[in-house]
């Protein structure tokens, strides 16, 4: 009868467990060091709807009145608040001034401000004469285009294809794209100007943030 040898067969799983706890201890120093260099990741409190992680936004093509087109990259580099609707009806005209106020809000902050663009996107067929627009604010970027050509972004933002008609008292919502092209954030219509822009100049502090990641 061969003689046992005492404690051998446990040694590998004792050097396994020293080996996991070494690489578990590297994993948490690895992970805390990066947390230092780019900065608290945690998401800003919002009261709109925070989109995590940003959605990113198909190619698309409009036009603005003059007939000049707007595509993607005219908001590369900028943060976008767009929306859709008509503007001659009222739930359009409540858009249309509950997103100049935005931008008027944002004073304080005035290189966000600078690079804020106000989007309303309508259909062809609804576009206003100059005479209802011509008193609107230069900030605001009226863009046209047919159902065909909004259908790609309106699928991406989870609208319906086909535009509906909103009732009198029925406030448009509000999306955010941040400077990379992606959704950020939905803002609902019934959420005060105020609100959305201190929820946008919240997202875009965080943006600045040496994670570098705009959205």
């Amino acid at each position: 009868m061969l003689p046992r040898v005492k404690g051998r067969g446990t040694r590998p799983l004792t050097r396994l467990a020293m080996v996991a706890a070494v690489l578990g201890l590297f994993l948490v120093g690895y992970y805390w060091g990066n947390q230092y260099r780019r900065g608290d990741s945690t998401p800003p409190v919002i009261e709109g709807v925070l989109i995590r992680p940003p959605c990113p936004l198909p190619a698309f093509e409009l036009r603005d009145r003059a007939g000049r087109s707007f595509t993607t990259e005219h908001i590369s580099g900028h943060w976008t608040l767009l929306s859709f609707g008509d503007s001659s009806r009222a739930p359009g005209q409540s858009t249309v001034m509950r997103m100049i106020e935005v931008y008027n809000r944002l004073a304080s902050a005035p290189d966000l401000q600078e690079k804020l663009l106000l989007v309303l996107a309508i259909r062809r067929k609804d576009l206003p004469p100059d005479s209802e627009s011509d008193h609107w604010s230069p900030v605001l970027r009226l863009l046209v285009g047919e159902a065909g050509e909004m259908q790609p972004l309106r699928i991406a933002l989870g609208l319906p294809v086909e535009e509906t008609a909103a009732t009198a008292d029925q406030a448009l919502p509000c999306y955010l794209i941040g400077p990379s092209g992606r959704l950020s954030a939905l803002f609902p219509g019934a959420q005060a100007p105020a609100s959305i822009a201190s929820d946008l100049a919240a997202i875009a502090a965080r943006s600045d943030t040496p994670k570098s990641t705009d959205d």
